[in-house]
């Protein structure tokens, strides 16, 4: 259900939605008034769609989300299998009506975070990031004050990175012990990309989904044996198929079988 929601006028301001696709921004305020009191909604693409564009064909909802996530404006993640959005910040700039209902959805520290931002949108994001705008502001406004071209950041180590897995792995058992079956492994940007997002595919899978986790193997146990390479069955989610009628096949009938045709072009007995 929608709801009545603020936008402030700094929000046209934001230097990387400023620059990107139009549809992102419209998208990122729909989210706002999908979204209940603690700024949580199903990730349904589809329904997405219906709610906020209900008249435009084209529309690539999925590669739309997939570049907020990616852009941290909003986080995607999955808990016992169904896939949730938190809007980020979304408490500094709303005031929900205090008689909305709470929220009953999970939050994003309940499940794992989907790394998968593999959607088709595309923007031209100039040079500004999602990490240049005012932190301490309560306004969505870019930071300007620093114009100087960004110098490259490091390459993370393989340490640096743990912690990220320790964040997304839902079977928080065993960490010094998983620490050191990362150090083995001396992980890469790119075999992080690839964990994660074998991880996010297990998280969504039955076997994980099932007895409330209770067969997720230790983390250490998964690393060591690779398991992220695994093959997983992922069940299809925000299908919904429409029944099957019985009552078919009206077009094909010849409705004037038996009928004698008169001079005006009607028909009869």
């Amino acid at each position: 259900m929608a709801r009545a929601r603020n936008i402030k006028p700094a929000l046209f301001k934001n230097e990387v939605l400023g620059v990107a696709d139009p549809m992102l921004t419209l998208l990122f305020e729909g989210l706002w008034l999908l979204a209940d009191k603690a700024g949580r909604l199903e990730d349904r693409p589809l329904r997405i769609k219906g709610e906020l564009f209900p008249y435009r064909d084209g529309v690539d909802i999925e590669g739309l989300l997939s570049w907020l996530a990616r852009e941290d404006f909003i986080v995607r993640y999955t808990v016992s299998g169904k896939r949730y959005i938190q809007v980020q910040n979304f408490d500094k700039h709303q005031n929900p009506h205090r008689n909305e209902p709470e929220s009953i959805i999970p939050s994003a520290s309940e499940g794992c975070i989907s790394t998968d931002f593999g959607g088709t949108a595309s923007a031209n994001l100039g040079s500004a990031r999602a990490d240049s705008l005012i932190p301490d502001s309560g306004s969505l406004t870019a930071d300007t004050r620093n114009t100087s071209t960004p110098t490259a950041l490091p390459t993370p180590a393989s340490d640096d990175l743990f912690p990220k897995f320790w964040k997304l792995y839902p079977n928080k058992k065993g960490k010094a012990a998983a620490e050191k079956a990362w150090k083995k492994l001396k992980v890469t940007d790119d075999l992080f990309t690839l964990i994660a997002q074998g991880l996010a595919k297990q998280c969504a899978s039955p076997g994980w989904i099932k007895d409330k986790g209770q067969f997720i193997p230790h983390p250490a146990t998964w690393l060591n044996g690779k398991r992220w390479e695994d093959e997983v069955e992922v069940p299809a989610d925000n299908v919904h198929h429409l029944p099957t009628s019985r009552h078919h096949g009206f077009a094909e009938r010849d409705y004037t079988s038996g009928l004698k045709r008169r001079e005006d072009g009607s028909y009869a007995l």
